[in-house]
């Protein structure tokens, strides 16, 4: 039987048998006998939340090669002018600034 084909038989099958099976309030009877759910503290549900990711994120950076990521940024600072690691200081802050401020202003539909 080909894909076509049986979706067109699962449609016509789903169709065809989509009445209600009564059940004399028996899920109503059995919804409204659960216990009410309780709410977590919210520091402990963002702690549950915080742990893990912190757990996987430090286990990625683990793995990452930072002997090889951080040579090449010292190559550069030490064989660079005063003038460009200014230069690069300063685009790192007025990026430090600009991305909050954006982030901020948008938030509150001003742009």
């Amino acid at each position: 039987m080909s894909d076509k084909s049986f979706d067109d038989f699962l449609a016509q099958q789903l169709q065809r048998n989509s009445s209600y099976i009564e059940d004399d309030d028996f899920t109503a009877g059995v919804m409204a006998s659960l216990p009410a759910g309780q709410r977590l503290n919210p520091w402990l549900e963002r702690l549950i939340m915080a742990v893990p990711v912190t757990l996987i994120g430090l286990l990625v950076a683990s793995q990452l090669p930072w002997r090889d990521l951080v040579r090449p940024a010292y190559g550069w600072w030490l064989t660079s002018s005063g003038t460009s690691v200014m230069a690069a200081v300063a685009g790192v802050m007025l990026l430090a600034v600009t991305i909050p401020l954006l982030w901020v202003l948008r938030r509150s539909s001003s742009i």
